[in-house]
């Protein structure tokens, strides 16, 4: 199946977290249809209060790779064996590894706001991770590769600082963008049943189908 023939289901069902990179590069016109898709979300009050820095720059790339390697190896340390030996906890440790390769980085910024913090979760989420997630969607169209991550945030000061970033926008996810290595495919996701995460009126309680 082709790109041009991905229906929106499709695209949906078959996006999945690349960390394996080809060297071809992402075109321009491909770069901009992704981020073009990015601010189409909907957020909060039509604020659009996103930025996204495009990094190309083998350094820049070289030095989130340090941050995530860092960052990674850390939280693996605190896992159990089983944890630890899965495939997607192996897998970052090669992301980290291959980063300054990855031909896109981007990172997707937040405005902090002028106002008092708000008790409870940071709802900022809910203008940010939408536009990541269409971001996302197109470039699986397009036959891009993706993967969220969000080790760098524990080197917020550092990154924000080496990228000039200003004190009112936090990072909120760093996004490498490329086609697949060789060998690295799309595929239907695998996910457990919707009776075993869905329910109905009350928690637990199965929702007749």
């Amino acid at each position: 199946m082709t790109s041009d023939e991905l229906s929106l289901l499709d695209t949906i069902h078959t996006q999945r977290a690349i960390r394996h990179y080809s060297d071809k590069p992402v075109t321009e016109d491909d770069l901009s249809t992704v981020l073009e898709a990015a601010v189409r979300a909907p957020n909060a009050g039509n604020r659009q209060q996103w930025r996204f820095v495009v990094i190309r720059d083998r350094e820049t790339k070289r030095r989130f790779g340090d941050w995530y390697l860092r960052a990674w190896s850390a939280t693996v340390d605190r896992m159990g064996d089983d944890d630890r030996a899965s495939q997607p906890y192996r897998s970052g440790g090669e992301l980290a590894a291959q980063m300054e390769d990855i031909p896109v980085l981007i990172l997707a910024c937040i405005e902090k706001g002028t106002g008092p913090p708000a008790e409870g979760l940071d709802t900022r989420g809910a203008t940010i991770y939408p536009a990541v997630q269409n971001l996302m969607l197109v470039a699986r169209s397009l036959g891009l590769g993706t993967v969220i991550t969000t080790m760098h945030t524990q080197f917020e000061t550092d990154v924000k600082s080496y990228l000039d970033i200003p004190d009112d926008f936090d990072t909120a996810a760093l996004i490498p963008l490329g086609h697949p290595a060789e060998g690295v495919a799309f595929s239907r996701s695998l996910r457990g049943p919707l009776a075993d995460v869905v329910f109905l009126d009350r928690w637990g309680r199965p929702r007749a189908v």
